[in-house]
């Protein structure tokens, strides 16, 4: 039998911590992320963004910010490298674009993304 020298062991031991830490560190937007979904609804923007806030927990911190023919509501943090989650919701007319992102999903079995898709019925 074989063993690994100390030296082997600590230069294995260092690549996997600095592995770990440089995925740990970073914090990307939460659009880069691939829990995410979209569709259409016919509400208007503020129902269907008052259905999906109603559906998040309690202690959820949120914000509204529209430009133009767009809002986008924001969990926990106006910056999508520090929100939990987001949802974008374009256009005018009879049916309006949504796509929601939610950093985490697994942590809340995606309660955000749920919320988007059940709220677009009208």
């Amino acid at each position: 039998m074989k063993r690994s020298t100390p030296l082997a062991s600590a230069i294995v031991m260092s690549a996997f911590a600095t592995i770990f830490m440089t995925g740990c560190a970073q914090n990307p937007d939460v659009r880069a992320g691939h829990d995410y979904t979209s569709g259409t609804t016919e509400r208007s923007a503020p129902d269907y963004l008052g259905c999906v806030k109603g559906e998040l927990q309690s202690d959820a911190t949120t914000f509204e910010v529209g430009t133009g023919d767009s809002v986008k509501l924001f969990v926990d943090s106006t910056d999508p490298d520090k929100a939990n989650g987001l949802i974008e919701v374009q256009g005018s007319g009879a049916h309006r674009q949504f796509t929601a992102y939610q950093r985490d999903a697994w942590y809340d079995h995606g309660r955000l993304l749920d919320a988007a898709l059940m709220c677009k019925k009208a």
